[in-house]
């Protein structure tokens, strides 16, 4: 069975196949708003029988949802099966947090005491709060809303569960969603970014280099269906 990784994004869809050692580019298409085009179904049924993975970027702060439902994030995957090919479905944000977990420091460090791990990219930005692999809280916010100052305020608030959503959404941010903070997560201290712009958030953690995280996902997704 051949394995595929698809990133959607822009009304793009850019399809990876698996080779012996990486992911690598097998095609691009364009297609609509509800990832609709002709030309792109037609190649993945004709790649049938298939494992594919499939990564869809979403500005809709509704999918920190999820929360309020399971806190283990692998919950928040959808499986699929259909045309003899098995989809695996998640947000990018997801992808993104999904690997970071499964980074040597953050896997030791938050199955000891509560973390923060903070996601930038084009200067929109995510926070989470994480306590051994589950999640507690997210925020959401656009750095170019914010000034220093304020957005040290709101993450010291959002550790401590004291962040309220009307208030980031009056800052003209996504939100803030928090549920059922642990107490035994100490005030999730530690914090680890992945960013583009360095430059502010020098003084808020500890930055960490972004890696591809195509074969990642597949692996930790293959550890969840054999739980």
């Amino acid at each position: 069975m051949k394995t595929f990784y698809i990133h959607t994004r822009g009304g793009t869809a850019a399809v990876y196949e698996k080779t012996d050692s990486a992911f690598m580019p097998a095609k691009e298409f364009r297609i609509s708003r509800n990832g609709e085009n002709k030309e792109y179904s037609e190649f993945l049924i004709s790649k049938s029988p298939a494992e594919i993975f499939c990564a869809e970027q979403s500005q809709d702060f509704s999918f920190w949802q999820h929360i309020k439902n399971s806190h283990n994030p692998s919950d928040w995957v959808r499986h699929e099966q259909h045309d003899g090919i098995l989809w695996h479905i998640f947000d990018c944000r997801l992808e993104r947090l999904l690997a970071a977990l499964k980074h040597p420091k953050i896997e030791e460090r938050n199955f000891r005491e509560g973390i923060t791990l903070i996601f930038e990219q084009d200067y929109a930005f995510f926070a989470v709060l994480v306590y051994k692999n589950e999640i507690f809280g997210a925020f959401e916010h656009d750095l170019r809303k914010l000034d220093s100052c304020l957005l040290k305020k709101n993450l010291e608030e959002f550790r401590f569960g004291w962040l309220p959503d009307e208030e980031v959404r009056k800052q003209n941010g996504k939100g803030c969603i928090l549920k059922n903070i642990p107490a035994e997560a100490e005030g999730f201290r530690p914090t680890f970014i992945f960013c583009e712009h360095k430059e502010y958030f020098s003084e808020l953690g500890r930055i960490l280099p972004a890696e591809d995280t195509k074969e990642q996902i597949c692996s930790i997704l293959a550890e969840t269906e054999n739980v």
